[in-house]
């Protein structure tokens, strides 16, 4: 049994693999100065309260050192094994990374890029990371890395315009409604938010079309890509909830052997 691991801003997500493949999944809200207890909490069924630990732990970790670290000191504490982090490289098998400097290229968007393109061999691929942070990446056919886009997520901008406005009040809504014109202050934000989103993920996702052509897939992952799912008038995007830790657990696994 091996576990993966991906550790976003706000969020834990966890895959048990067995032969290859998902058997089990979980995934939890987090605060990075409390992240012992999520870990408490969100694997709570593997190891000590199960007949099976794993016999490796992979992990992607984009919230720091600090929460690194931790998941680090939990693992070893449960079971006695050494977290192996992924790290962005320039290049696996015939993917090329277009960073000059891989390491600045977030390892979640490494993963999510080799996953992308294995996935649809022959196909372009535009793989939008719908978390903390909305994130685009290139692939051509050939396995190219183009580069990419990060917009700010709806809660982001949310967050940054209550700081910032002081009489402004809103409450967060992932709620999308597409007819009529706001006529108070909450809805005006939280719909204005969603018609910026909407409007900025159609727009690159129309310049990645525009820029590689057919045949190209669009697929999309992340915490918050139901809600851009659900968006009237979006491109066609193939939606894949394992995908970093589907490209975490290919890159780690071939490493390993």
């Amino acid at each position: 049994m091996i576990l993966t691991v991906d550790i976003g801003n706000s969020r834990i997500k966890y895959a048990v693999w067995q032969t290859d493949r998902i058997i089990d999944r979980g995934v939890a809200a987090y605060v990075k100065n409390n992240s012992s207890e999520s870990f408490d909490e969100l694997f709570s069924a593997i190891g000590p309260l199960s007949e099976e630990r794993p016999s490796r732990v992979l992990a992607v970790c984009v919230a720091g050192d600090d929460v690194s670290q931790a998941l680090q000191t939990w693992v070893n504490w449960h079971w006695q094994l050494d977290v192996e982090y992924l790290k962005t490289e320039k290049q696996y098998q015939n993917i090329i990374n277009a960073y000059q400097d891989p390491a600045q290229h977030g390892v979640d968007r490494w993963a999510g890029i080799v996953a992308g393109h294995l996935s649809f061999p022959g196909c372009s691929v535009c793989v939008v990371g719908a978390g903390t942070a909305v994130t685009f990446d290139l692939i051509k056919a050939d396995g190219q890395h183009l580069g990419g886009f990060i917009l700010p997520s709806y809660a982001t901008m949310h967050a940054a315009l209550m700081a910032d406005t002081a009489k402004v009040e809103s409450t967060y809504s992932v709620q999308f409604h597409q007819h009529g014109i706001p006529d108070n202050t909450d809805d005006a934000v939280n719909q204005g938010l969603h018609r910026f989103l909407r409007a900025g993920v159609r727009d690159l996702c129309q310049f990645a079309l525009d820029t590689m052509g057919e045949p190209m897939k669009i697929i999309i992952t992340g915490g918050f890509a139901k809600t851009i799912l659900d968006y009237p008038d979006m491109p066609v995007m193939q939606h894949e909830p394992d995908l970093v830790m589907q490209g975490l657990y290919e890159i780690m696994i071939q490493q390993k052997d």
